[in-house]
């Protein structure tokens, strides 16, 4: 008799979703905050200077909020499927740049790639060890 594979197993089929919602997520979540700190920019209460790094904060908020929801949704493996999800997420913003700005990739691009795929692991890990709703007593 043949063994059946459980339903959550790591495969094409079953990762496909949760990477997906969590890179949508990802996303909006990474243009919502951009949009606030360019507001708050705009007003004058942060430097123009300190770009590249509301850059950075706020895709590491945007990639770890991706990780959190892909790995809520697989509910196992957090750190594969967070690191997965950053890099989908890191994929996608390179061509996008690529595509935008016809530049090559450069030193910064090495850090991005660190930014998206740590930030998103560890919302991965902190995604699927989240406690349950369960009452202890």
């Amino acid at each position: 008799m043949k063994k059946q594979m459980p339903t959550s197993a790591i495969g094409p089929e079953n990762i496909v979703k949760p990477m997906l919602l969590g890179a949508v997520f990802g996303l909006v979540a990474i243009i919502l905050v951009l949009m606030l700190l360019a507001l708050i920019m705009s007003f004058g209460i942060l430097p123009i200077s300190a770009a590249p790094a509301i850059s950075s904060v706020s895709v590491a908020i945007g990639a770890f909020l991706a990780g959190f929801i892909a790995a809520k949704k697989f509910k196992k493996n957090g750190l594969l499927i967070g690191a997965l999800c950053g890099a989908v997420l890191f994929a996608l913003f390179t061509l996008i740049g690529l595509a935008a700005f016809n530049s090559a990739p450069s030193a910064s691009t090495l850090i991005r790639l660190i930014v998206f795929i740590t930030a998103s692991a560890v919302g991965g890990i902190i995604g699927v060890g989240g406690s349950d709703k369960r009452k202890i007593v």
